[in-house]
């Protein structure tokens, strides 16, 4: 009887070797997660490093605007007239022709001002209308 008891310590116990197969298996879930993060990463970076031309030839985009999921207002300089557009999936709609464009347009706007000036152009549309 007492036999069984010495061979069962002389047999490697699934329970002894289960903390290095943790240990594996969490190593390996941390080099994935690093991993994913790494592509996350470079995909942000180059996402923010991206230049935005705007267009190409005559038509820049000076700004724009999500409205919806799906739909968006996007203010473009146009042969020296600035047009306010209104973007949806399979349709675009001028909604406003704003005239001759500044001498010199920022390449960036600020959320608020444009949301400002889409305030005053819509207002000032709709004071026309009867």
């Amino acid at each position: 009887m007492r036999v069984v008891p010495a061979l069962l310590l002389l047999c490697p116990l699934p329970a002894l070797a289960a903390p290095s197969v943790l240990a594996a298996g969490g190593q390996m879930l941390v080099s994935l997660a690093l991993v994913v993060a790494l592509i996350g990463g470079v995909f942000v970076l180059l996402r923010r490093l991206q230049l935005r031309t705007g267009g190409a030839g005559s038509i820049r985009t000076l700004a724009a605007h999500s409205v919806g999921t799906r739909e968006r207002v996007v203010l473009l300089e146009v042969a020296g007239r600035q047009l306010l557009v209104g973007v949806a999936p399979g349709r675009v709609q001028a909604l406003l022709v704003l005239g001759d464009a500044p001498a010199k347009v920022p390449t960036s706007v600020p959320a608020e001002s444009f949301a400002a000036s889409l305030d005053a152009a819509v207002g000032a549309a709709g004071q026309g209308a009867p």
